[in-house]
């Protein structure tokens, strides 16, 4: 029985793990590190085009519980707003122009149950609620 109960577990393990989906590898326009000191002007696109991201900044992608996570996210100018968001959390970045948004967040210590990694989306949405989206790996330790 002990023999069962085993295989089982390794069975399942291995499916699991097989189930699991890799994380989106980082896009070209994301950066990690120092932000930049000057963030440059935004293009200019009318309020019915297609928002646009054009850079995002973070301090990090791997954070650690109790510390604080930052990012910056350029887009056009047509972006009512940018939210970033994984299946844990949802954070509004605020803007303090056109085209610039910027969050600040203290990362709570979480139970280890959401210890892991995860996908994480920026969305940019113009006032009509088209949107454009940016995916890539997200990890909380």
């Amino acid at each position: 029985m002990n023999r069962l109960l085993r295989a089982m577990a390794v069975m399942t393990a291995g499916t699991l793990v097989a189930c699991s989906s890799a994380a989106p590898p980082a896009p070209a326009n994301v950066h990690v590190g120092p932000f930049p000191k000057a963030r440059g002007a935004a293009p200019a696109r009318p309020n019915g085009a297609a928002p646009a991201i054009q850079r995002i900044w973070f301090n990090s992608l791997d954070v650690r519980r109790g510390g604080v996570w930052e990012g910056q996210i350029d887009t056009s100018t047509n972006v009512a707003s940018v939210e970033v968001r994984n299946n844990l959390f949802s954070i509004n970045a605020q803007r303090s122009d056109y085209g610039h948004f910027a969050f600040t967040v203290d990362v709570l210590d979480l139970p280890p149950i959401f210890i892991r990694g995860y996908d994480l989306r920026v969305i940019a949405r113009n006032s009509a609620g088209a949107e454009t989206e940016e995916d890539l790996p997200f990890q909380i330790r």
